[in-house]
């Protein structure tokens, strides 16, 4: 399909891309008919300005995987404020058309690495995997927090993009789950004519700090009978089991709980168990939910299984202040406390405080989320967003409007893992029509291995491995108000 103009800004590594294009490009002659060679790439990718590329060892059969370092302004507004490395992961498949490239965005720390996404296995593609400013190594130090926002990692990602596109010659497609398809979104707003695509997975646009349109979402999930046995559990463990849960947490080792102390992230994680049931689990472990009536060990087991005190700990904190930072100052977030609970709580927001870091900044109540909504809904186009029915997040899904050439679309009784091959028949059909019409290339369903009906492989975007322990993206964000200095 037809290249769409592009947007021209003077950000971090753009102002020498041209030149570097035209030095490396040698008037075809460094190009075979299945692309650049390996060694070829690497010189390519390493004469565009402000970055770093190594060749790394990957099993993935046919492509090759890169790890690349790119220099952007900490504020892309001035210069003066010094530069940082974004880390990002590149897939190689080929550089031409129609091979299309697939920019996918964590909106964490780059747990992909080369593992590709759902679109990477649909379309054959390329892949590159941004990691998001702020979050694992992509951190300015020292750190700034007032340049955490949309539009600066909107500007990452148009800078990356705008470099790969003087190498890739094929289609260009946004996408990100959670977070990650937030993140995609949001580029979009800044810089609608930089892909020809973006499919956003389970991607929540919230409207308050708290938001409270979830809670009402919340009390139609599942089946009733799943329903109220979670909540059940929940009240049980909540009311005459704390003090034996406490005491369970404690004797788990290598968890630290200075930023929140492990009174109020005992709380904290019993509260968040009827969410964090739907957002990862869903309606086929209602078997598993122990009865009242089961013993102290039965129902810590369970808690710490699906919403496990230690996601609290000093460490899993650390890890993700720069997402309660975003949260509380700009993205928003539910209010996941249930009412049915409230009776029994012992902790205020006060002992919550120590999840955030520290600013100077006013709250822009929501400001920036509702100029994303008023984008998608009054000059959005090709969009595609993917929700599960019975995840808690799809209470703040978007709305089209009047956007064009999108769809929203739902797998039934889907979690926060939903997928489009998760969807019904037709849907999936819809789905693919716009991937094909979008980069010239068709789905293939082949790609992408299934079992029982469901994809099995991609667990890892939500639960994933750092120095061999496991860490998950937090279910909801923690009780707590923006700690200022």
């Amino acid at each position: 399909m037809a290249r769409l103009p592009r947007m021209k800004r003077a950000l971090g590594l753009l102002g020498t891309i041209a030149a570097a294009s035209l030095a490396g490009s040698g008037c075809g002659d460094n190009v075979t008919p299945q692309g650049l060679a390996p060694d070829q790439l690497l010189l390519r990718l390493r004469a565009l300005p402000g970055v770093i590329a190594d060749e790394a060892p990957t099993q993935l059969a046919g492509y090759h995987y890169y790890v690349l370092h790119v220099t952007q302004p900490v504020d892309h507004n001035d210069a003066a404020q010094g530069t940082f490395q974004q880390e990002v992961s590149l897939l190689h498949r080929s550089d031409l058309a129609p091979v299309p490239m697939i920019v996918n965005s964590s909106g964490y720390s780059d747990y992909y690495l080369d593992r590709p996404v759902e679109l990477t296995k649909l379309l054959a593609a390329n892949q590159v995997s941004i990691e998001h400013r702020y979050f694992g190594s992509s951190r300015p130090m020292p750190t700034d927090w007032e340049n955490l926002t949309i539009e600066q990692m909107a500007d990452d990602e148009h800078a990356i993009i705008t470099a790969l596109r003087t190498i890739y010659d094929g289609a260009f497609l946004t996408t990100g789950a959670s977070k990650g398809g937030m993140a995609a979104v949001y580029h979009r707003r800044f810089f609608p004519d930089d892909v020809d695509g973006t499919v956003a997975y389970v991607a929540p646009l919230s409207f308050g700090a708290p938001d409270k349109r979830y809670l009402g979402f919340v009390d139609m999930l599942g089946t009733p009978a799943c329903r109220q046995a979670l909540r059940a559990a929940a009240t049980e463990m909540l009311v005459n089991r704390r003090d034996a849960i406490l005491a369970r947490a404690e004797l788990q080792p290598a968890h630290a709980y200075t930023r929140i102390l492990i009174g109020p992230a005992v709380e904290s994680a019993i509260v968040s168990l009827e969410w964090t049931f739907w957002q990862y689990f869903g309606v086929d472990q209602c078997a598993t939910i122990p009865p009242v009536t089961a013993s102290d060990d039965e129902l810590f087991a369970f808690l710490d299984k699906i919403s496990p005190v230690s996601d609290l700990d000093d460490e899993q904190i650390g890890l993700f202040e720069s997402y309660f930072y975003q949260s509380a100052e700009q993205l928003g977030y539910p209010d996941g406390t249930p009412t049915y609970l409230e009776p029994f709580m012992r902790y205020t927001d006060a002992d919550y405080a120590g999840a955030l870091p520290t600013s100077d900044t006013e709250f822009d109540e929501m400001k920036a989320m509702l100029d994303i909504d008023d984008f998608v809904e009054h000059r959005g186009e090709r969009l595609l967003f993917i929700y599960g029915e019975w995840d808690p997040w799809t209470g703040g899904k978007f709305v089209l409007g009047n956007a064009s050439d999108s769809e929203v679309l739902t797998q039934p009784q889907g979690t926060h893992g939903a997928r489009i091959m998760n969807l019904e028949a037709s849907d999936r059909a819809l789905a693919f029509a716009k991937l094909e019409a979008w980069t010239g290339v068709a789905p293939e369903m082949s790609q992408v291995r299934r079992a029982g009906g469901k994809i099995e492989d991609e667990e890892w975007e939500w639960e994933w491995e750092i120095e061999g322990q496991p860490r998950r993206i937090p279910a909801v964000l923690v009780r707590a108000p923006r700690a200022r200095k």
